[in-house]
């Protein structure tokens, strides 16, 4: 089986399982793991805000350098953009799927490394704002974005946190899954 370095380091699309209480510690394990590789990470929060995660990445050791946000949530749970911010857009909601997909084809193109991928954080939490069947087509545009420019994508998910038909549908464009235990 391969790893998760191997997966992305041939630009594939990976759905990455966690428990529940874990998705935290495994967001931070994959940044780690794929900056270090020498890949630039995307990361389309919906879950966390930005300020938030620089703090935790910074106190992990990452190099935030090598981090780009698409942040779905600061500007939705306080009004405002964070200040400070760098390497970040944001958008209004995790709803506002055409400004979340409008940040992400802006930022591939603008980005300069050859080694690029993109993290979306989590796909449980865009479904509290979107129905199964908008998240399913938003998944699928950034899927065959990221496959038309070469690049690798991880979806991280809670384990049994999706129905099985909008995980089946999923699975359909992804390259492997990888659970909890790997």
């Amino acid at each position: 089986m391969k790893s998760l370095l191997d997966e992305i380091s041939e630009n594939h699309l990976i759905l990455v399982l966690s428990e529940p209480l874990e998705l935290k510690k495994r967001n931070i394990e994959i940044i780690k793991d794929v900056t270090s590789e020498g890949f630039t990470v995307i990361v389309l929060t919906t879950n966390n805000p930005y300020s938030i995660l620089v703090k935790d990445y910074q106190k992990e050791g990452i190099d935030t350098e090598k981090v780009f946000y698409i942040d779905a949530i600061t500007r939705y749970a306080i009004g405002k953009e964070a200040e400070d911010s760098k390497n970040c857009i944001f958008v209004s909601s995790p709803s506002d799927l055409t400004s979340m997909g409008i940040a992400v084809s802006k930022v591939l193109k603008e980005t300069k490394n050859n080694k690029v991928c993109v993290l979306l954080n989590t796909v449980n939490s865009m479904l509290i704002y979107i129905t199964p069947e908008n998240l399913i087509k938003f998944i699928h545009f950034i899927a065959s974005k990221l496959r038309i420019f070469d690049m690798s994508g991880i979806f991280l998910a809670v384990e049994k946190g999706i129905d099985p038909p909008t995980l089946v549908q999923l699975q359909s464009f992804i390259d492997d899954v990888i659970d909890g235990e790997n």
